[in-house]
């Protein structure tokens, strides 16, 4: 059975493999994979010796940081899939609780205004202040202790609203996505770094072509 947690991984990856069809240099998602299998077999032989030398002349870079990408392009890249995922909507949700609770410790109903001085009346609003106190007093009439069970059944429905929004509080699988991709292994937006690392840990001296970048994402 799907679930959202499989969701969520099937949007992070697909982020991550359009982010780096999109970086420079060039690189397939296998490649980048293979590299990343590489890097690790080379962190866990470090990891085993004995006398260890500097972890980054050993080890060096990671490998999303031999790839460039404009963070202004990343952040638009995950944007769309946030998007297309939902990953955000929940938070409206949240608001819409909020709301309720606000609206039925404060509520307002609609109330005709009739018109002054020869004026037409118009539809207005007003804040009933007075209509929880005149409930206490029917509920008196017929049974005192409905008084009790009422707040009891008010304060059982703000309990409910606020277990509701912490059920279906998604915004965490929203703080998922951005921390496994921002602070993944999404392409470095330090072009400079990336032209460094390539010259001095590939031997090669690479060239980015920024606004060739920007025309294939954006299409300008």
């Amino acid at each position: 059975m799907l679930t959202r947690y499989d969701v969520l991984n099937k949007a992070v990856k697909e982020c991550l493999m359009e982010l780096y069809s999109l970086a420079q240099p060039s690189v397939s998602w296998e490649a980048f994979k293979e590299e990343n299998r590489i890097f690790k077999e080379k962190e866990a032989e470090y990891e085993a010796l004995e006398e260890k030398p500097s972890y980054s002349e050993f080890v060096g870079p990671k490998p999303f940081e031999f790839y460039y990408l404009p963070g202004d392009v990343i952040e638009d890249v995950c944007n769309s899939y946030i998007y297309a995922y939902k990953l955000d909507e929940q938070q409206n949700l949240l608001d819409i609780i909020e709301i309720l609770k606000n609206y039925c410790k404060c509520p307002i109903v609609n109330k005709y205004i009739e018109g002054k001085k020869g004026e037409p009346g118009h539809r207005g609003y007003e804040h009933p202040n007075n209509l929880e106190k005149e409930l206490e007093i029917i509920l008196e009439q017929v049974d005192p202790s409905f008084v009790e069970i009422s707040e009891q059944l008010q304060n059982k429905f703000f309990e409910f609203l606020d277990m509701a929004g912490q059920f279906f509080n998604w915004t965490r699988d929203l703080n998922s996505f951005q921390m496994s991709v921002y602070f993944g292994p999404s392409p470095s937006s330090n072009k400079e770094a990336v032209i460094e690392n390539w010259k001095k840990y590939r031997n090669k001296d690479i060239e980015i072509n920024e606004e060739q970048i920007k025309q294939n994402y954006y299409g300008e």
